[in-house]
């Protein structure tokens, strides 16, 4: 009968007044009071406007924030059945009517504090208290801070748990001001500053700055609590630490989680996801390391393919092989497929820990499986013998020998890719003559072929050596008379750098004019080489690179331009009085290939260039 007593009209009520008259003592005073905070404007619940003065304080503020069973099934159902018809989302919904109910029941309690106790001067402790209750139960901070005031100016001392209570939910709502504010009332209701008093004042707004990113203050705070002897809560121990990762201190992240888990505060995994997901961004071993071995063993984290491969990356960085292995075998254990970027990075962890043999080992069992046969595998092996230019020779050596020794096991390791990254490295840490020596040696020792890879990295080394003209034509020459290869665009550019370092750097336009010859054109880095030097000692022929480069699209940027203007005068230059080039010495280059001549190195430069 209770749902036909709401359901009835004002019309209905005031024929039928006897009837229901009788009707309403069916209705509870909580249930009448509950439909009211909800916004029905019915007769039956407005004529009883009594409730305020039968009930006290305490229990008005109790029937306001807790509704009957009754309030909350009618509300449940009315919201379902207006989301049906609306065709809305009933979760939704739901969230938006309990916020309005929220609002009319903070409407109605700041109506009821004004009324019965802001006028009065000496209100009873216990109505105030029900109102700091009552809004912190429908997660007010603004009407608690109203009521604390009202105490204090009342002589009442609220006690440090309902400061606490207040401080927690400012701190959930990350209302840092708030906690500020709660901390003035304290000083000024003339709490004894003391760490009892204030301990919830300090872990709640640790909590609250970590959550907000306030990495700077909060760890002010941390060192404050410190200094009064007081151990942070999980909570705010967990804040900051995930707060600091983020900024990439990372370091001091790691100290607060050893100082914290020394004062026996024991963190969960949430904790160390924060400092894992933190550490691989910023490539952070140590505590990449630390949270993958707690997250792996102790909890037993399921960890995303991403996870795993920044662990491989910063394992292959910072040489630990044990963690590069760890992640390979999770991924295995997973399902997941391992490929050669994977193996690579076992490879490398291997090599920057100087464990050549293992690396090789590695390499070859991979080569037998179709993987790490490109330059692309021993990147980091080059990178490692030549990071040290004055250890170089001697790091080649111990590689050359362990690569020996693991060939009798494994002989895919002893090839062409293997001596050219050790070719490479000697030749990249300047050592060029020793490097052109290894080569004739190694790959003549165990009949191993040369590529052009092989010559391209030799002659790398000759234009970084101040241009080693003896060696890079020597190198030249046994590729074009002993292995037969033909010259490379890359080739042809290597050796117009290196004949650009010479004092007489005619021979580059020799090169230059044998690679158009072969329909190839240079690249802008050479065409700009041979702009700068020429232009460094007047040579007219700058311009016709210039030229040349605008034909071939390139573009001629402003710099290079001001660069051949500054250096290039008019006047007597370095070939001549005239501009146009026309007393260039013999071997000139007019910046036009001879389309009808299909010259190659030998043509130009005789059979008996390149004798060794």
């Amino acid at each position: 009968m209770v749902p036909v007593a709401v359901g009835l009209t004002a019309a209905a009520a005031t024929t039928t007044t006897t009837k229901a008259t009788m009707r309403i003592p069916l209705l509870s005073k909580i249930q009448r009071h509950s439909l009211q905070v909800r916004g029905y404007a019915s007769p039956l619940v407005d004529e009883d406007s009594s409730l305020s003065h039968e009930l006290d304080i305490p229990k008005q503020v109790h029937q306001l924030v807790n509704p009957s069973n009754y309030s909350k099934i009618n509300l449940a159902r009315d919201i379902s059945q207006s989301a049906r018809l609306e065709k809305r989302d009933i979760g939704e919904k739901m969230e938006g009517a309990i916020r309005t109910e929220k609002d009319a029941v903070h409407r109605r309690l700041d109506d009821l504090l004004d009324r019965e106790l802001m006028p009065k001067d000496n209100p009873a402790e216990a109505d105030l208290v029900a109102f700091l209750e009552g809004y912190h139960s429908i997660g007010s901070t603004l009407g608690c801070i109203k009521v604390l005031r009202k105490m204090r100016e009342c002589d009442i001392t609220p006690t440090p748990p309902q400061y606490a209570m207040v401080l927690n939910l400012a701190c959930g709502k990350y209302q840092v001001r708030t906690i500020y504010t709660v901390a003035e009332e304290m000083r000024l209701a003339g709490l004894e500053d003391t760490n009892e008093n204030y301990e919830s004042f300090f872990n709640s707004l640790l909590t609250c700055l970590g959550n907000c990113n306030q990495s700077e203050m909060a760890y002010a705070v941390y060192t404050e609590m410190r200094e009064r002897g007081l151990t942070p809560r999980h909570q705010g121990s967990h804040s900051i630490i995930v707060s600091l990762a983020k900024i990439g201190e990372i370091d001091l992240a790691l100290q607060i989680l050893q100082e914290s888990v020394g004062s026996s505060i024991t963190f969960d995994w949430k904790t160390y996801m924060g400092i894992l997901v933190n550490a691989s961004f910023y490539m952070h071993h140590k505590a990449y390391k630390l949270a993958f071995d707690q997250l792996t063993t102790v909890f037993g984290v399921q960890l995303t393919k991403g996870d795993y491969d920044y662990g491989l990356s910063i394992a292959s960085k910072a040489g630990d092989y044990k963690l590069a292995t760890s992640i390979l075998e999770s991924l295995g254990r997973l399902g997941y497929p391992i490929r050669e970027r994977e193996y690579e990075a076992l490879f490398d962890s291997l090599i920057v820990s100087k464990k050549w043999e293992t690396a090789f080992k590695v390499v070859g069992n991979m080569r037998q499986t179709g993987y790490g046969k490109t330059s692309r595998t021993l990147r980091t092996l080059v990178r490692e013998l030549t990071a040290k230019p004055a250890q170089t020779e001697r790091l080649v050596a111990e590689a050359y020998e362990a690569m020996l020794e693991t060939s009798s096991t494994v002989p895919a390791i002893l090839d062409t890719s293997t001596l050219n990254a050790l070719v490479l490295s000697l030749a990249l840490s300047v050592r060029v003559e020793a490097a052109f020596t290894r080569m004739n040696e190694w790959f003549d020792k165990h009949s191993v072929k040369r590529n052009i890879e092989t010559y391209e990295g030799l002659l790398t080394g000759c234009g970084k050596s101040k241009g080693n003209k003896t060696v890079a034509e020597k190198t030249l020459g046994m590729m074009l008379d002993v292995d037969k290869l033909e010259p490379t665009k890359e080739i042809y550019e290597l050796m117009i750098r290196v004949s650009l370092k010479q004092f007489n750097y005619e021979d580059a336009f020799v090169y230059l004019e044998s690679m158009k010859a072969q329909k190839m054109a240079p690249g802008w880095p050479t065409y700009a080489s041979i702009v700068r030097r020429c232009a460094n000692v007047r040579d007219p022929r700058a311009k016709v690179a210039l030229d040349e480069m605008r034909e071939l699209g390139y573009t001629v940027t402003s710099a290079l331009e001001n660069y051949v203007a500054f250096n290039y005068k008019s006047g007597k230059g370095a070939y001549g009085d005239n501009d146009d080039g026309s007393d260039m010495p013999e071997h000139s280059w007019s910046g036009k290939a001879d389309k009808d001549k299909t010259a190659t190195l030998k043509d130009i430069l005789g059979a008996d260039a390149f004798k060794l």
